[in-house]
């Protein structure tokens, strides 16, 4: 999938809108320490890199094969090549409190374990942390069941949870959510849902 993933119709009609629609939400902070999650490629990485020329930008993923392509696009900057992690959403390789604002697109929905990413994200997030998901959502839980189900006997189950179900599981971990709405973009598919979260305490 790394090899074919940006492809310049499928980055511009799937992607792109999810890309732009997460910027804008983080329009006017300044986190010091920015994590792309489940960076794939490195098209979003690349694009918060730019966004926030002062922050640390970490692209973590699972996948060796995205994380080569990531290489390729992310050249060094002023010699330094920008980080880049092999990891687990669910078993984050960060400390405690050390990261401002994370962002995770379209890779949510293949978590095995959903509620152990989020409290993950909100042990690694400081105080007044942002979180943004932007991941694809069925309409009701029977659409969430039956996609389940389709994709598990194919052997990659995917979870994309009703909207009023990713909020609860967002708060139940800990978080506010300050907002929530479908993303639109091409295609016959639901659009996919961003919904923006904080860590109680002081504002970014």
């Amino acid at each position: 999938w790394s090899a074919t993933y940006d492809s310049p119709t499928l980055h511009r009609l799937t992607y792109r809108p999810i890309h732009d629609a997460v910027l804008r939400r983080i329009d006017g902070s300044s986190p010091a320490t920015v994590l792309d999650l489940g960076c794939g490629t490195g098209q979003m990485t690349r694009r918060l890199r730019d966004r926030l020329p002062d922050a640390t930008v970490i692209g973590l993923d699972l996948s060796a094969g995205m994380l080569a392509e990531a290489n390729n696009r992310l050249v060094p900057v002023a010699g330094a090549a920008p980080p880049r992690v092999r990891g687990d959403a669910m078993r984050l390789p960060f400390a405690d409190d050390s990261i401002d604002l994370v962002v995770c697109t379209e890779s949510f929905h293949w978590y095995p374990s959903q509620a152990q990413a989020l409290d993950e994200l909100a042990r690694v997030l400081g105080p007044g942390g942002q979180l943004v998901i932007a991941s694809i959502a069925t309409v009701t839980d029977v659409g969430h069941r039956l996609l389940r189900r389709a994709t598990s006997a194919r052997g990659q189950t995917i979870r994309a949870l009703p909207p009023l179900r990713l909020r609860s599981l967002v708060t139940r971990a800990g978080f506010d959510v300050v907002g929530q709405r479908r993303v639109p973009r091409p295609g016959p598919l639901a659009w996919p849902v961003l919904t923006d979260a904080r860590v109680p305490g002081r504002a970014t």
